[in-house]
């Protein structure tokens, strides 16, 4: 797709919003002034997300400078698979212009639309999906819910590097399903390892490209859509969402299976709203500090190991984040750019001065020198 006229035809744009009405979010523009320049484009599938937009437009204005657009609702293919295809097709215009796409609705399948948009601009990419399934089934010729996740992992080629699993719930997860995305290098994370300590999902959704959220992690109580009794809490779930936006990595943003006929008082609608609000505030809090671009602007510790290898941190003077360097070859950190310096924790250097390998450090290391 290369101009906004291609992106119009597959969009039904907006009618119930008002961009003169007062409010809090009034600065979100409809898709008929649509603004290359924007920071972010909301597209939903499906009008029963509106809900969801009504509550977040009511919310606090960030700022003055902060531009939203809001495309409307996706056109729905006659096969699912047309409209994964729309999906990347709107998904790839807005990453070549640096628009961050927020999807809205529909099943978890439809993160084959999201990823689809990096293949066509070419771009290896790390997912992190919030959910309390792992929905990785027999990989068969259409893809559904329940098997979308093999059709990305098989997507060939493929620009998926690595792909983490958050909040899963035990009792919903098979053992030798776990055991599997182990042996790939894959990694997955129960809730209770999350909520114990939520401060250390930071460093793993900092790792992301492409953050996925299904509103089935969210407890019931929380959350009426929610179809789990355990999950989230509604402001863990903000919290993670803010750790998404203040990543200087991620570039898009899914939220899956909102019902509105489910919501009662639109109480998932406003968790959804204002988790959405967290992640442009943490977006606004980004500090432009990956330390590819500029090492000048980091503390540098050199761990060596009792097996001889040297492990490389860098503390970030400018928000105190920090993140190793996987050690493989010069070729290796050109293909890979954005993947051989991992965000970690101040424990992980630690683990590393009493000479314990991080876990994750062990992951990228084996993934870039196979």
């Amino acid at each position: 797709m290369s101009n906004i006229l291609e992106l119009f035809d597959k969009i039904n744009p907006l009618s119930f919003l008002n961009e003169n009405e007062p409010g809090g979010l009034n600065e979100v523009i409809l898709c008929n002034q649509i603004n290359p320049e924007a920071d972010f484009a909301i597209i939903a599938l499906g009008q029963d997300q509106d809900p969801i937009r009504k509550e977040f437009y009511n919310l606090k204005k960030h700022t003055n400078t902060l531009k939203i657009i809001d495309l409307g609702n996706l056109k729905q293919g006659q096969t699912p698979k047309d409209t994964y295809f729309a999906l990347s097709e709107v998904c790839a215009f807005l990453l070549r212009h640096k628009i961050i796409p927020i999807v809205l609705g529909g099943n978890n399948d439809h993160a084959i639309g999201m990823y689809k948009g990096y293949e066509q601009i070419g771009q290896i990419i790390n997912i992190a999906n919030i959910d309390s399934r792992i929905d990785l089934k027999e990989l068969t010729l259409t893809a559904d819910k329940d098997n979308y996740l093999a059709h990305i992992f098989c997507s060939d080629p493929n620009y998926l590097f690595n792909y983490t699993h958050l909040c899963y719930q035990s009792y919903f997860v098979e053992t030798d399903l776990l055991k599997l995305l182990y042996d790939i290098r894959f990694e997955t994370y129960r809730l209770g390892e999350i909520q114990n300590n939520l401060e250390d999902a930071e460093p793993l959704i900092r790792n992301c490209d492409m953050l996925l959220a299904d509103i089935n992690a969210i407890r019931a109580s929380d959350s009426p859509v929610s179809t789990c009794p355990h999950g989230l809490y509604g402001e863990e779930f903000c919290k993670l969402l803010h750790y998404g936006g203040a990543s200087d990595k991620l570039t898009s943003l899914g939220i899956f299976s909102y019902d509105a006929k489910k919501d009662n008082n639109n109480r998932t609608a406003q968790i959804i709203a204002h988790a959405l609000w967290y992640f442009i505030e943490g977006y606004l809090w980004r500090k432009q500090d990956f330390p590819y671009k500029d090492l000048n602007n980091y503390y540098r510790f050199n761990v060596l190991m009792e097996n001889e290898e040297t492990i490389i941190f860098y503390k970030s003077k400018k928000s105190g984040r920090w993140w190793m360097q996987i050690n493989c070859s010069d070729q290796m950190q050109q293909k890979y750019l954005q993947h051989y310096l991992i965000p970690c924790t101040y424990k992980d250097y630690q683990s590393a001065m009493e000479n314990k390998i991080p876990d994750r450090f062990l992951i990228a290391h084996t993934k870039l020198n196979l």
